[in-house]
């Protein structure tokens, strides 16, 4: 939404209006994404903690077997919630921005995000941040006036607090790993064990920082980037005819299914003739044994670090080899429509509650000072930006056009721009869009009603 002028929708979604000025407003957009980031991993560990089968567990008398992997390895609880509580919501976030976003509900969710950054909990991540920055020697901007002396004090304080506290549950997360009191499967060794979650830490961190570090190619010219072999490689797989689309589904299956394996191994279980994890007590020995301090560990280091990693050396990270393996498995997971109800799913919640699709409110406008400048800054972008990505800028600068079901391509840009990413001061998407060719804006179709119940 950060594209489309407030005042074109204020008077007929003013609950989406006022969750766009809440968290457009300054530098809350990448406050907003760091507390939806926790908000997503803890809602994850959460059900994870609650939707476990006991040992044993069996339904409908099928099969030891399928109720092995469906129950006791927890592939049902997957599969509901990538389908129910992931996919089916973002096709139609997608395409029905506007009347999504407009209910309480989601303001809600924004201040409550909001209100888990202000905690603290998390900026050990901005540490991060402003290391990656210095080290590939960029500024550090901001949207808002700099720090009093007395906002920078409770700003470090907040640092050293969430290192404190991302340091300890790192070290519980090892030792109960490394002494055999997790929730990893039997008989896999405790070096082993440790290996494993690294492992997957580093998954989620990849497939997070993957499209962004993508997108932030995307005005880098074939000349350029065809000197980058594997780079190259990655960007052509992933932008070529629906590959994009099929990705980022499968991305979305993955990731969530690599955060149910990570919340099931970061829990803990000890015996009752076992001694406490660092011998704590009893009543926070039961709080441990929830692993919601994985939830902490995953957040920061499996996914936003990774992100700040992806948006700082963009041609680095997309010349990993492994990212060309990891996008594949993205494509396959797709293709195997594990999660094709989610369509079905959409459309009958969108005819259910009315979702209308944004061109429903809103009409494209040819903006001829946005399209000079474009021409200006980069000059010719049929010539410098490779087919492929000009062509997703073109289907992404006249999006209105294609609104409907089929348009998953066209997710939010908070899932595949860099812009909405942590603490990277990126441009808006507006001049974003300019500068991939689109020279188009938006205003209120004139012809719909401007009140609203």
């Amino acid at each position: 939404m950060q594209v489309v002028d407030i005042s074109c929708y204020e008077k007929t979604h003013k609950i989406t209006a006022k969750n766009t000025s809440l968290v457009h407003k300054g530098d809350n957009m990448d406050r907003f994404i760091v507390g939806r980031q926790f908000l997503v991993v803890l809602v994850i560990f959460i059900l994870n903690l609650s939707g476990s089968a006991v040992a044993g567990a069996q339904s409908f008398g099928l099969p030891k077997l399928v109720n092995q992997i469906f129950l006791e390895n927890g592939v049902a609880m997957m599969i509901t919630t990538i389908v129910l509580g992931h996919l089916t919501s973002q096709v139609n976030a997608a395409v029905c921005m506007l009347d999504f976003l407009n209910n309480y509900f989601m303001l809600f969710t924004s201040y409550v995000s909001l209100g888990i950054e202000a905690s603290g909990l998390l900026h050990a991540v901005y540490l991060v941040q402003r290391v990656f920055l210095k080290l590939a020697d960029q500024p550090s901007g901001s949207n808002e006036p700099e720090k009093t002396v007395l906002q920078s004090i409770v700003f470090w304080v907040q640092v050293l607090f969430s290192t404190i506290i991302l340091g300890f549950a790192l070290a519980v997360t090892l030792e109960a790993l490394f002494k055999g009191q997790s929730g990893m499967w039997d008989g896999v060794p405790s070096w082993a064990s440790v290996i494993i979650f690294f492992v997957l830490l580093c998954a989620v961190g990849m497939m997070e920082g993957m499209q962004i570090a993508a997108f932030r190619l995307f005005k880098m010219s074939q000349e350029e980037l065809s000197q980058h072999s594997v780079a190259a490689a990655n960007c052509e797989l992933m932008f070529s005819g629906q590959n994009l689309q099929a990705f980022l589904i499968g991305r979305q299956i993955f990731v969530a299914s690599l955060m149910f394996i990570v919340a099931r191994v970061a829990s803990i279980e000890i015996e009752d003739n076992e001694d406490n994890i660092f011998g704590v007590g009893n009543g926070l020995q039961r709080f441990l044994d929830t692993g919601l301090l994985g939830a902490v560990v995953l957040t920061i280091i499996g996914s936003l670090a990774w992100r700040i990693i992806a948006s700082t050396f963009p041609l680095g990270f997309m010349s990993n080899p492994v990212v060309y393996v990891l996008i594949r498995i993205c494509l396959i997971l797709e293709g195997t429509g594990l999660a094709s109800s989610a369509w079905l799913l959409a459309l009958a919640i969108k005819k259910i509650v009315n979702l209308n699709p944004d061109e429903e409110y809103l009409e494209e406008t040819e903006d001829e000072e946005v399209g000079l400048t474009s021409i200006k800054e980069d000059e010719s972008i049929e010539e410098e930006t490779p087919d492929k990505r000009l062509a997703y800028a073109k289907s992404k600068s006249k999006s209105s056009r294609y609104f409907g079901l089929n348009s998953y391509q066209h997710i939010s840009m908070s899932s595949v721009d860099p812009g909405p990413t942590i603490g990277f001061q990126t441009p808006s998407r507006r001049k974003m869009l300019s500068r991939q060719g689109s020279n188009y804006s938006f205003r209120a179709r004139s012809d719909r009603s401007l009140q609203m119940d």
